[in-house]
């Protein structure tokens, strides 16, 4: 009997954890959280327990890899990978805007989707996919930060992403999704392709954009004085 997959995401504003198999979800629970989070633990606990299933029968470890919070996205990639090493669980990292294209898709029926995060600064990190004649999501380019002005060239598409309802200046043709939580649709994406079980990919978050923080230029070495040594005069 296959054993069931635990799913999670911690960098984005909601939150979100479930277990089960693919469409099959078990047990989930979502939170919001407005600047880390803290109670990730918590949910995974909260989910187990609904469940009965111990940590040690977990079939594998999903985590959203961002992009999304600098600081959510630590704490959730570190979890899975601190199980991973504790229990010797398999576990691997899952594209965030891959899961919310998955997501929208779903909910919505859209061919054509642009999955977005909020980079701060008026940007967004985004990536468009559409479906393909075997029904599959494929990434139509690579992630870019796009100004939210500029979002308005995606169009026609579905853009998903929490707080785009805001985006209220873009036209019709891109309908605004709201998504929902993001841990069962992470499920579904690894049912529909194998999720290349790699705990090393947890080490690798994705930001939305690189931290704010500069680390400080090296200071030059000055070298250390030459010893003197002074020779005496021979008598």
């Amino acid at each position: 009997m296959p054993r069931p997959i635990l799913a999670f995401d911690s960098g984005s504003p909601l939150a979100s954890v479930a277990l089960g198999f693919g469409d099959q979800i078990l047990a989930s629970r979502a939170e919001w959280i407005a600047r880390s989070s803290t109670r990730l633990l918590q949910l995974i606990r909260e989910v187990l327990d609904q469940t009965g299933v111990e940590p040690k029968d977990l079939g594998g470890l999903l985590a959203l890899s961002g992009p999304g919070s600098f600081t959510g996205l630590r704490i959730g990639l570190s979890t899975a990978f601190g199980l991973h090493q504790a229990l010797g669980i398999r576990a691997a990292a899952v594209p965030t805007l891959e899961v919310l294209a998955i997501e929208a898709s779903e909910s919505k029926g859209a061919s054509s989707v642009v999955a977005a995060v909020d980079a701060l600064r008026g940007e967004w990190s985004v990536q468009k996919f559409a479906r393909g004649a075997d029904g599959t999501l494929r990434a139509q380019g690579d992630i870019e930060i796009v100004a939210a002005d500029d979002l308005a060239r995606f169009a026609p598409a579905t853009l998903t992403g929490f707080g785009v309802g805001k985006l209220a200046s873009l036209p019709p043709e891109l309908g605004l999704h709201e998504p929902g939580p993001l841990a069962p649709a992470a499920l579904r994406w690894a049912a529909l392709r194998e999720p290349g079980w790699n705990a090393l990919a947890l080490c690798r978050p994705l930001y939305a954009r690189p931290p704010a923080a500069t680390l400080p230029s090296p200071r030059p070495r000055t070298p250390a004085p030459s010893p003197t040594v002074t020779l005496s005069d021979p008598k």
